[in-house]
């Protein structure tokens, strides 16, 4: 945060990104919603639908723009079990 702060006290706006999953996708919008300067969260991809079979309410991304639930705890999303079980890489 001391990054932001330094950046926010130059103008200078804040771009986080991603190419993770939609866990790390929320959690930076989570985030960038108390920074002044934030700009934009930029991901891998425009099309968040591939993160859709990790969890189990697809992510909101209407128009471009990330549209968060605040009425779910945490996150906002609860992930997939039987997707991940299925296609973990070992046990």
């Amino acid at each position: 945060m001391e990054t932001l702060s330094q950046a926010e006290s130059y103008y200078i706006p804040i771009s986080p990104h991603d190419a993770s999953g939609p866990i790390n996708v929320l959690a930076g919008a989570d985030v960038m919603i108390t920074v002044p300067n934030f700009y934009k969260l930029e991901t891998a991809n425009a099309d968040l639908t591939k993160y859709n079979e990790f969890i189990m309410s697809p992510l909101d991304n209407a128009n471009g723009a990330l549209h968060l639930n605040p009425n779910d705890p945490g996150l906002g999303v609860e992930m997939n079990m039987d997707y991940l079980n299925a296609n973990k890489l070992n046990d």
